[in-house]
C-alpha cells in the first residue's frame, strides 16, 4: 500500500489487527512505520468450501455467463486457484465486475481484462452503476464469486431485476485457530488502544473466542472498521458506534487510526498471538 501522510509518532499505540494473516502485512507495516505496536490475531482463516459440487457444476461452462462478479480479493484468489487446479484458463466471454479497488486491481492483473468497479467497497454501489440496471441485466447470466454465506443483497437485487444469478462459494471463512489468551490478557490489562475490523465475521469471531471479562474490556476500546456493513455488525451486538474508515482500504484504516486513535509514546515492537 502507499504510505498516507500521518500526523506524527504513533509510539506506544497498540493495535489489534484481526484480518486474515495473508492480508495483514501491508497494514501491519504501515502501523509499524509510524511507530505503532501490532498484536496480530487473525479471527478469520480462509480455506476451501466444504462442498465442492457447486464448482464442479459450473467449471465446464464458465464461458456461458455474461458476468463474473467478484466480491472480494479472497474470491479472486480462490477462483484463480480453482482454475489452475482444474487446468482452465480465465474465461474471455463474460464481462468482469469487482467490489472494491483492491479486488478490481487483483482481478485485472489476473484476468487481463477491464473490470467494472463501483466507487467504493459496497454492493449497493455496484448495483447503482448503469451496467447493473434492470434494463441492462434482465435475462443476463451472472456468476457471483464469493465466500460461503455471503450477503444476499447483491444476488437478490440482480435476480429481482431479471438476471439469472448463480452463487458460487469459492472459499470459506473459518474461525481462528490460535489461542485467544494473549488477546484476552492484553484487553483486560488495558494494553490495546484500538481494534481493526475488516468484515462482520472478524468481529463476530473475535467475540466468540473472548471470555466475559475480555468482552467487557473490548467495549472500552476504540473499534476501527472498514465499512458501514461492519459497523452495523458492531452496533447490532450492543457495542458503541465504531470509527468507520473514510475509504474501504488499508490507507483508509490508517487515516482513521491517525485521526481518532494514535499519535504518542515508546518503542515499536510486534507481538503475534499464537
Amino acid at each position: 500500500m502507499s504510505e498516507p501522510a500521518g500526523r506524527g509518532d504513533w509510539a506506544g499505540c497498540r493495535i489489534l489487527v484481526t484480518r486474515p494473516v495473508h492480508q495483514s502485512t501491508p497494514l501491519r507495516r504501515a502501523i509499524e512505520a509510524r511507530g505503532g505496536e501490532v498484536l496480530l490475531f487473525p479471527t478469520i482463516v480462509i480455506g476451501p468450501p466444504a462442498d465442492q459440487e457447486p464448482w464442479r457444476a459450473v467449471a465446464g461452462r464458465l464461458a456461458e455467463f455474461d458476468w463474473l462478479v467478484f466480491v472480494s480479493v479472497n474470491a479472486v484468489n480462490a477462483f484463480a486457484e480453482r482454475l489452475a487446479a482444474s487446468g482452465l484458463a480465465w474465461p474471455t466471454a463474460p464481462a468482469y465486475a469487482a467490489i472494491g479497488a483492491k479486488t478490481a486491481a487483483d482481478l485485472t492483473e489476473r484476468c487481463g481484462r477491464s473490470v467494472l468497479t463501483p466507487p467504493d467497497f459496497r454492493s449497493e454501489s455496484l448495483l447503482d452503476l448503469p451496467e447493473m440496471t434492470a434494463e441492462r441485466v434482465a435475462g443476463q447470466r451472472v456468476l457471483l464469486l464469493r465466500g460461503e454465506g455471503g450477503r444476499e443483497l447483491l444476488p437478490q437485487t440482480l435476480a429481482e431485476r431479471g438476471a439469472r444469478v448463480t452463487r458460487l462459494p469459492v472459499y470459506a471463512r473459518q474461525p481462528p485457530q490460535a489461542s485467544p489468551r494473549p488477546v484476552q490478557e492484553a484487553l483486560i490489562q488495558g494494553r490495546i488502544h484500538a481494534v481493526v475490523l475488516t468484515s462482520p465475521d472478524t468481529f463476530v469471531n473475535l467475540l466468540d473466542v473472548l471470555d466475559e471479562a475480555a468482552r467487557t474490556a473490548l467495549a472500552q476500546v476504540v473499534l476501527v472498521v472498514i465499512s458501514p456493513v461492519t459497523a452495523r455488525a458492531v452496533t447490532e451486538r450492543g457495542f458503541a458506534a465504531p470509527v468507520v474508515a473514510p475509504e474501504a482500504s488499508d490507507e483508509g484504516l490508517v487515516r482513521a487510526l491517525d485521526e481518532h486513535v494514535c499519535p504518542h509514546t515508546p518503542k515499536n515492537h510486534v507481538t503475534e498471538a499464537r
